[in-house]
Order: C-alpha cells, then sequence, then structure tokens
C-alpha cells in the first residue's frame, strides 16, 4: 500500500528538469550505442550483395567460355577478331559480352557496332556495387549510359581481338588462386579522370576509362604490382590505376572458380601479385 500511494504521488507531480535531462541524455547514449550496430549490419548487407554480384560475373564469364569455348577479352571484338558494323556489337568490354550470360540479352541485342554507343539509359544491377560512393545519379553517366562499379583482371582476358584466354591453358596457376573482377570506384580521379561504365571502350575516353586492372595495353601504369587502395574516401583522392575498396574490412573479389572472397589490407604485395597473375606459377599467400 505504502509503494502505490508513493507512485500515486510521484505520478501526480510529473517530470521535473533534472529528471528530464537524464532521461534524454540516457536516451541519447541508447542511440549512440545502436547507431554503429546498425551501420555494421548496413554494411554487411550490401558486403552480402557485391560478393554475389562477383559470382554472378564470373559465372557469367563462365558460361560464355561453354559458348564459345574462350573468354572475350577486356576490350576488344568478339566473337570475330574483325570489327564491323554490326548488331550485337562487335567491339566492345568483357561486361558488355557478359550480358546475354547474366540474363539481359536484350540490353546486348539493341547495341550496335561498338558498345559505347549504347546511351538508352540501361542499368544492370549486378554491376553496381551498394558501398560504392561515387555512383552517379540516378546509376547513369556519360550519355546516359549505365555506370559499373566492377573492373575485370586484364591479365586474364588480355586485350586481343577476338579473345585468346582459355580454360585450363591460359590459366595454369588454378582458377581458384586468380581474381577474375574485383570492386572498383565508377568516378575516380581529380576532375573524375575516369568514369567507368558498362560499354566504355571508345577511343577517346580509353585508356583511363577502361573497366579493367592490374593488366593494361601499352604498358599505361595498369600494374599487378599495384595493390589495391585501401583509403580512397572521395573522387578525388582515387587513384586511377588500381581498385578502391569500398568496405572497411577489406576489398571484394571474385574469384575464377566461381567464388568471392574479401581481401584484407593486410594483403602483401606478393600475395596480391601472385592472385592478380594466372600463369606466374606464384603462390598465393596465407595473407590473402
Amino acid at each position: 500500500m505504502r509503494l502505490s500511494r508513493l507512485w500515486r504521488r510521484w505520478r501526480g507531480r510529473g517530470f521535473t528538469l533534472i529528471e528530464l535531462l537524464v532521461v534524454i541524455a540516457i536516451i541519447a547514449i541508447l542511440i549512440g550505442l545502436l547507431l554503429p550496430a546498425v551501420q555494421k549490419v548496413r554494411e554487411a548487407a550490401a558486403r552480402t550483395e557485391s560478393l554475389n554480384n562477383l559470382k554472378q560475373q564470373v559465372l557469367g564469364t563462365h558460361s560464355m567460355h561453354d559458348a564459345y569455348k574462350r573468354f572475350a577479352p577486356t576490350i576488344g571484338t568478339f566473337p570475330s577478331v574483325n570489327d564491323t558494323w554490326s548488331t550485337p556489337a562487335s567491339h566492345g568490354t568483357i561486361f558488355y559480352y557478359m550480358l546475354p550470360f547474366i540474363e539481359q540479352k536484350n540490353i546486348y541485342n539493341e547495341t550496335g557496332w561498338q558498345s559505347w554507343t549504347n546511351q538508352n539509359g540501361r542499368v544492370v544491377k549486378i554491376y553496381l556495387a551498394p558501398l560504392d560512393p561515387t555512383l552517379p545519379g540516378g546509376n547513369l553517366h556519360d550519355g546516359n549510359r549505365g555506370a559499373i562499379s566492377y573492373a575485370a583482371n586484364g591479365l586474364v582476358f588480355g586485350f586481343q581481338n577476338g579473345g585468346s584466354c582459355r580454360m585450363p591453358a591460359s590459366i595454369p596457376d588454378g582458377t581458384s588462386n586468380t581474381i577474375f573482377f574485383a570492386e572498383r570506384y565508377t568516378e575516380c580521379g581529380a576532375g573524375s579522370n575516369f568514369r567507368t561504365f558498362i560499354w566504355n571502350e571508345d577511343g577517346g575516353d580509353f585508356p583511363n576509362n577502361g573497366p579493367f586492372f592490374a593488366g593494361g595495353p601499352n604498358n599505361n601504369g595498369y600494374s599487378a604490382s599495384n595493390l589495391p587502395q585501401w583509403n580512397a574516401t572521395n573522387v578525388q583522392n582515387c587513384l586511377i590505376y588500381t581498385v578502391q575498396a569500398m568496405s572497411s574490412g577489406g576489398i571484394l573479389v571474385g574469384m575464377g572458380d566461381g567464388s568471392a572472397r574479401l581481401v584484407n589490407s593486410g594483403v602483401s604485395n606478393p600475395s596480391w601479385q601472385n592472385a592478380c597473375m594466372p600463369n606466374d606459377g606464384g603462390i598465393v599467400g596465407n595473407d590473402f
């Protein structure tokens, strides 16, 4: 009975200013503790989505290989060695040639001559990394072209017309030890020196706009010795000739065997280089 009377008395008098401030402070502390947990959950979900994107890209190239007995080049003609005024386009990027094998054949078929000519506002979801802070509005840029947050390993797919990479001959190190695709900012460099999009292989933009890493034509700076960039906070401090980590845990990559994984920032240069090179005979270290 006594407790009941005390409770009625307390309810009747209401909150004092000090009590109200204490309650507000407690709520603020709880929110402060909760927000990092929510952010971690969101990042984990986005990371899972990106890992699935990478897996689908690798599987798409394997379906391509089943159909043509070789992979398309990073940039070049495919499946013919000749560049013709045709539809589908006879010259383009590996991400364009992959479209029929990731259930996007309609986009592939509507593109003529060279893939960069497609300005129809086509966006392919599995080409967008949810943690990419540089994705443009509507995921479109450079003439209404679909953006892309991934890059292909130029040392695997090459730059020759017709495509010459074949399994298993071209990848003696093994597909489980070789990176096929990795995340990369869609816009990079002071003044946005490159903007990667599904179709970009036009001579006016190439090579800085090429959707590739590790290997590049004409010794233009793309090298397997370039470690990923771990601290690219914005477009301006982004490095053109490498790939960028979008997750606090490291960079996400798609391996040639269809698996996808996170490579943390402690990876050594030799391990990263060996994982980029399909035929160097090097061993990928335990730090990869």
